[in-house]
């Protein structure tokens, strides 16, 4: 069984972190990757005040270990410039997605007739669109996703349940289960921490509760595991957080495989 953890940050120097911001190195992942037999990473740059150059960074570290570490580049997908960047994003840095943590909170503009030319690029380029997305914006995304077919479009951590109230009984998710039926629209089991109801626990209920809800509302071929490592590492270990869903979670030994590795696979083509 193939085992891709879809999310994790690489930085020499993660300063939020601190005291521990050498949890961030690329030699450090590796190894905890080989304890807990984990085939390969994808990494999302932290493009931030500390970290202008991470996307240069883990395109480097994609390429020197290209067997272990493939890499997504980080785009501000408001910016005029935003078309041009995804179109160069494969050949500039070996770029298996494109990821934005939007700064502003209304996406609404992802839908606008301006925002025409940068879907065009990313359907051009063939990269996934990744997203960090909370509920309100739900409803754009939604509408992204029926506009444009081609492009897929995942969304971080559990889609960010706990940001706008949303329990692992809602059978809507939130209105995210409109997209049930979208084959384009993905959602990444990542930061298991985040959606926590209780003082850290990997055996806690609530985010074994909140996957088997994804299972049920999208079907495990468009989920997708990841650790949110670094940050994680405030909770768990690493080899805890792939035990998450390699051991711990009721799922088919199908289901199991897909959201290991097996749609993360398909979806970077890594």
């Amino acid at each position: 069984m193939r085992v891709i953890d879809a999310h994790v940050h690489v930085l020499d120097d993660y300063q939020p972190m601190a005291p521990f911001q050498d949890m961030g190195r690329v030699d450090r992942l590796l190894q905890w990757m080989d304890d807990a037999e984990v085939e390969k990473a994808v990494m999302l740059p932290v493009v931030a005040d500390f970290s202008p150059d991470n996307n240069e960074e883990c395109g480097r570290w994609a390429r020197d270990h290209a067997d272990r570490l493939a890499s997504m580049t980080d785009v501000p997908l408001h910016e005029s410039n935003a078309p041009a960047r995804v179109l160069a994003a494969r050949d500039q840095y070996d770029a298996v997605a494109i990821s934005c943590y939007p700064s502003t909170p209304d996406l609404e503009w992802l839908t606008t007739p301006a925002k025409d030319p940068l879907w065009d690029a990313f359907s051009d380029s063939g990269l996934p669109c990744n997203l960090h997305v909370s509920p309100p914006n739900y409803a754009h995304v939604i509408d992204a996703a029926r506009q444009h077919p081609e492009v897929s479009i995942v969304l971080n951590h559990f889609a960010l349940p706990k940001s706008g109230g949303i329990t692992p009984d809602d059978p809507s998710y939130g209105g995210l289960a409109e997209a049930s039926d979208l084959p384009n629209l993905f959602v990444k089991v990542s930061a298991f921490y985040a959606v926590a109801g209780t003082s850290w626990d990997p055996a806690c209920p609530a985010p074994l509760a909140y996957l088997q809800r994804l299972v049920d509302i999208f079907g495990a071929r468009r989920l997708l595991f990841g650790t949110d490592w670094p940050p994680a590492g405030r909770h768990l270990t690493y080899r805890q957080g792939v035990e998450i869903v390699r051991t711990l979670a009721d799922l088919s030994d199908e289901d199991r495989s897909l959201i290991l590795g097996g749609t993360a696979a398909r979806l970077f083509r890594i």
